[in-house]
Order: C-alpha cells, then sequence, then structure tokens
C-alpha cells in the first residue's frame, strides 16, 4: 500500500515538474526573440507590470490550486465533493477577477508613472483582461489537483506558454519600431494564452463530470466560508512575494536612477534575465510542492505525515542542488545561449547577476516544498510569517544596498538570497518542532494505551 502511495506521489511530482519544465523552457525560449526584439528597455518595461500582474493574481485566486486541493484531498468522497468545492469557487473567483482586472487597467497610467516610466500603462491595459480568466483556471487547478490529477494543470500550462510564444513574437513584429506598443503587444499574448488554458480546462472538465446535485444556500455558505478559510493564509503567504516584487520595481528603479542612466535595463536585466533562469529549476521543484499539500492532508496518521514531508524535501533538495551548481558553473554559457543580442557590459551583468542569484534555486524550491507541508498539516499561517520575516529582511537590504554605486543591482541579488535563506530557517525551525511535538504526543499514547 505504501509503495503505491509512493508511486502516486512521484508520478504526480513528476508529471507537474516535467509540465513546469517544458512551459518554462518555451518561456526561456520565448525571451530569446523578446530580448533581442525589444532590448534591455524594453524587457525593462515588460518586467514593470508583472509584480502588480501577479499581485492581482493572487488576490484574484492564485491561492485556489493549493486550498481546494488541501480540502478535496481531505474528503473521503473526493469527486462529489471536489464538484461543489468548484461551483462555489468559480462563482466566488470570476467576481472578484472581474473587478480586480477593471482595477488593474483603470489605474494604469497612475501605476507605470509611480513605478518611474509611463510607456508602461499600455502594457497593464491589454493584461488587465487575463486576472479575469486566470482566476477561473485556478479553480479548475485547484479540482483536479484535489483528485491528485496533475495532468490537466501540466498541460495547460504548456498551452499557456506556446500559444503566448508564437503570438508574442508575431504580435511585437507587427507593432515595432514603437517599443511600448510592442511590450503592450506581448502581454496581450499573454491574455489570449490565458483564454485558451481555460477552454482547454473547461473541456477537459465537462468530458469527465456530468455536473451535481443542485445545492442549497446554507451548503454554499458552508463551503464558501471553509474555501475562504483555507485559502485567505495562503493567499496571505502567495501576496508577500508579489508585494515585494512590486516595491522591488519601485524600488530599484528609482534608487538606481540616482546614479545610473541605465536603471531600467538594469531591473530588466535582474528580474527578466536572471530570475528567467533561476525560475526555472524551481518551477520544476514547485511541482514537488504541490503535491505534498494532498499528500500530507489526506494521511491521518502523524508518522505517516512526517515521511510524507521529509520525502518531499530530500526530493526537492536532490532536483535543486544539481541545478544550482550548473547554473553557477556555466552561467556564461548559459547567458550567450539564451540571451545573445545583450551587449558586453550587460551579458557580463547578467552572468554575475545569475551566479549570484544561482543559491536562490536551493533556497526557494526548499521553501516551497516546506510551505507545502506546513499547509497540509494544517499550519496555514506558518508560510505567512517566515516569508514576511524574509521579506522584510529583503527590503531593508536592498534599500541599504542599493543606494550604493559600488554595490548596484548586485544588491538586489544579495537582498533575495537572504529572504530565502531567514525563511527556510524558520519554516525548517517549524517543521521540527511539529516533529517533536508529535513524537511525544505518540509515546504518550502507547504509555497510556499500555
Amino acid at each position: 500500500m505504501q509503495k503505491v502511495k509512493d508511486k502516486s506521489f512521484l508520478k504526480g511530482a513528476s508529471i507537474l515538474g516535467v509540465g513546469a519544465f517544458i512551459s518554462k523552457v518555451l518561456g526561456a525560449i520565448y525571451r530569446i526573440p523578446l530580448t533581442n526584439l525589444l532590448g534591455g528597455f524594453g524587457i525593462g518595461l515588460y518586467q514593470m507590470v508583472f509584480p502588480v500582474y501577479a499581485l492581482l493574481l493572487d488576490f484574484s485566486g492564485c491561492a485556489a490550486p493549493s486550498g481546494m486541493s488541501k480540502l478535496i484531498a481531505s474528503e473521503n468522497d473526493k469527486e462529489q465533493k471536489g464538484r461543489e468545492i468548484l461551483s462555489v469557487a468559480i462563482r466566488f473567483l470570476s467576481i472578484l477577477g472581474l473587478f480586480l482586472a477593471l482595477l488593474m487597467a483603470m489605474f494604469s497610467k497612475p501605476l507605470a508613472k509611480l513605478q518611474g516610466n509611463e510607456d508602461a500603462y499600455l502594457a497593464y491595459i491589454f493584461l488587465a483582461p487575463a486576472v479575469f480568466f486566470v482566476a477561473l483556471i485556478s479553480c479548475y487547478r485547484g479540482y483536479f489537483q484535489g483528485l491528485m490529477n496533475m495532468m490537466p494543470t501540466a498541460l495547460s500550462q504548456i498551452l499557456e506558454q506556446s500559444v503566448k510564444l508564437v503570438l508574442g513574437i508575431v504580435a511585437i513584429k507587427l507593432l515595432l519600431p514603437s517599443v511600448p506598443k510592442a511590450v503592450a503587444g506581448a502581454t496581450f499574448a499573454i491574455t489570449v494564452s490565458e483564454v485558451v488554458a481555460l477552454i482547454y480546462l473547461r473541456t477537459k472538465f465537462s468530458k469527465t463530470n456530468r455536473g451535481i446535485l443542485p445545492l442549497i444556500k446554507t451548503e454554499k455558505k458552508q463551503i464558501l466560508k471553509l474555501l475562504i478559510k483555507t485559502t485567505l493564509p495562503i493567499t496571505l503567504t502567495g501576496l508577500i512575494l508579489p508585494l515585494s516584487q512590486v516595491i522591488d520595481s519601485f524600488l530599484t528603479v528609482n534608487i538606481l536612477s540616482g546614479y545610473s542612466a541605465s536603471a531600467t535595463a538594469l531591473f530588466g536585466l535582474f528580474s527578466g534575465v536572471a530570475l528567467t533562469v533561476v525560475n526555472l529549476p524551481v518551477s520544476v521543484c514547485h511541482g514537488i510542492a504541490t503535491v505534498a499539500i494532498p499528500a500530507v492532508s489526506k494521511e491521518k496518521d502523524l508518522n505517516k505525515q512526517n515521511k510524507s514531508a521529509t520525502k518531499s524535501i530530500f526530493l526537492t533538495l536532490a532536483v535543486s542542488l544539481p541545478c544550482a551548481a550548473i547554473c553557477f558553473i556555466f552561467a556564461p554559457l548559459i547567458i550567450k545561449i539564451l540571451f545573445r543580442s545583450l551587449s558586453g557590459v550587460e551579458r557580463q551583468t547578467a552572468i554575475n547577476l545569475l551566479r549570484l542569484t544561482s543559491p536562490c534555486i536551493v533556497l526557494l524550491s526548499v521553501l516551497q516544498t516546506m510551505n507545502g507541508v506546513l499547509i497540509g498539516k494544517g499550519k496555514l499561517y506558518a508560510p505567512t510569517f517566515s516569508l514576511s520575516v524574509g521579506v522584510v529582511i529583503k527590503i531593508i537590504l536592498e534599500v541599504l544596498l542599493l543606494q550604493n554605486a559600488k554595490i548596484n543591482i548586485y544588491g538586489s541579488g544579495i537582498a533575495l538570497n537572504a529572504c530565502y535563506f531567514f525563511a527556510c530557517l524558520i519554516n525548517l525551525t517549524m517543521i521540527f518542532k511539529l516533529k517533536v511535538k508529535n513524537a511525544v504526543k505518540s509515546t504518550y499514547r502507547r504509555e497510556y494505551a499500555s
């Protein structure tokens, strides 16, 4: 029985890992023509809109897959309860997603102006509808993940990236030489890719489900309360990093502008080049973190929970450590292959940034797996606390380091490493305390029983 569970865990993690890897490879491939066509300034504009976009996505339901998978996995009648939870989630998150999409479009110009470059406002407008579509996508992914069916999530991710890659390049070529319009075209491609992914997930759901029995108002309210109770802390955790990235987009460009004429380009090299490479292996490990939530949640026995948790963390280390070493050692080759259009100075800066942030591959991968383990164990607010401490440390270090012209953009890399290190340390402490506490409880129960 344990071998079957192990296979199920590894199968789910493998499917999501491979799906994430392929989608990120497609994303990295997309970065090559994107960087070549838009240049450092264009990439800077492109990256400026994503912190705000990611923040709104977390508000509109990116926590739904984790929260829904935990709720569904802990149910006995998973399929029926899963359909009920999905029905309520879609109704609630579609309204929220629509509201936030309109908000993003309405405040596009003030946001771009505050970030230091008003040319980014068009990108905000064309990206805004994606907030609504992603909210619905999150609901369907949460449903399938709760049933330990990771294939729809993986295929929808690949579909997103494929559409974005093709349509994005076409849009950029049609709209150049106007860089702001070309960037807006690239963000519109993202919106279209989310529509395609949503159609696929809805079709997949329709083929495998005949629907649900009508829910009465009291049932809807109960499910909604449970859904909010579960997803709220996960949402708060998910909001922390995007919020810190929003702060980065304001801080970095504005502080660097005080002594550098290429502040936007430097921000683009850090967030659009170095972190793009770093996020590729991290996204593979995200599959382990995603599977860890339902895998730990469904176990009622504390020892089995601990075994699943330990297995998740060690599997993450086994994948992330070699990837970090490869990125550090082969940074010049990776940058040369992926970002050929960068000038000599920009290329060397990107190489240095990739080497500096390569430890983040291990730290962030382990952090997201630990977060999954803690959520699975019912400690929903623990990841919020640990990541909050890490982000506060990060922002303080950024403000201090970025003001030093000698440290320059590298201050952001140093601060990011510190953020993930301290968050991991806090999570590890909490997991260890839970393990000790559970061991003491088990010993007491055995002694009491005898």
